[in-house]
């Protein structure tokens, strides 16, 4: 395990998304225990993308980027989900094309 997956599990861990999925839905899942060790035991690089692109397509979703049935702008919940969303094109941007990760 290098460096950079520690870095990159720590950067994930500002991504509020991806806190709600990697520590929250994954360690009920029982994927791991919670701890970050345990994250790192579990955690490749591309499980981490995957799991990021997979939170924005539901954002962009909620926002209704890519369907009908999304939230308008005046709806209260809109600038929440459009935090989320621009987290999340930040976290793959800076980790999709890293090597070694």
């Amino acid at each position: 395990m290098t460096n950079d997956i520690k870095v990159m599990l720590k950067d994930a861990m500002k991504v509020d998304e991806l806190v709600i999925q990697l520590n929250e839905v994954d360690k009920e899942c029982g994927f791991h225990d919670g701890s970050f060790e345990g994250m790192l035991g579990y955690y490749t690089k591309d499980i981490i993308i995957a799991e990021a692109k997979n939170r924005l397509d539901m954002a962009n979703e909620n926002l209704g980027l890519d369907s009908m049935f999304g939230m308008s702008p005046e709806d209260d919940m809109y600038s929440i989900h459009m935090k989320e969303k621009r987290q999340l094109e930040r976290f793959i941007k800076k980790w999709k094309n890293k090597e070694n990760a």
